[in-house]
């Protein structure tokens, strides 16, 4: 990797001295655009169910699998983030609001 100087105006406490200072900094590797696959940086990478992949279904009864798809502040966790397909997303969600019914699991966090 390429090093380069950078010259920047630093001012000194008192606001009124301007004192040049050399900084050294690395050169940022930026990848090729055929790596980065999609705009803004996603990688190409399929993402995985985790129901598909262990080939169960979400169910009420099941706490310790639903509590992953919980935050410590009670909220479902969204898509994006769980990396569930749509249908076992909407079966997670479905199945948390029941067990919340049920007083298997919180609606509020404890304080």
């Amino acid at each position: 990797m390429a090093v380069k100087k950078i010259t920047r105006k630093v001012i000194s406490p008192s606001k009124k001295d301007f004192k040049e200072k050399e900084v050294k900094e690395k050169a940022i590797e930026v990848p090729k655009t055929e790596e980065v696959g999609k705009p803004g940086g996603a990688s190409g990478a399929k993402r995985v169910c985790f129901f598909h992949q262990s080939k169960t279904e979400p169910t009420y009864t099941d706490i310790v699998t639903l509590r992953k798809f919980i935050t410590d502040r009670a909220k479902i966790v969204a898509k994006a983030k769980t990396n569930l397909c749509s249908k076992h997303q909407r079966e997670v969600c479905r199945q948390i609001k029941y067990a919340r019914h049920l007083a298997l699991l919180p609606f509020v966090p404890k304080v």
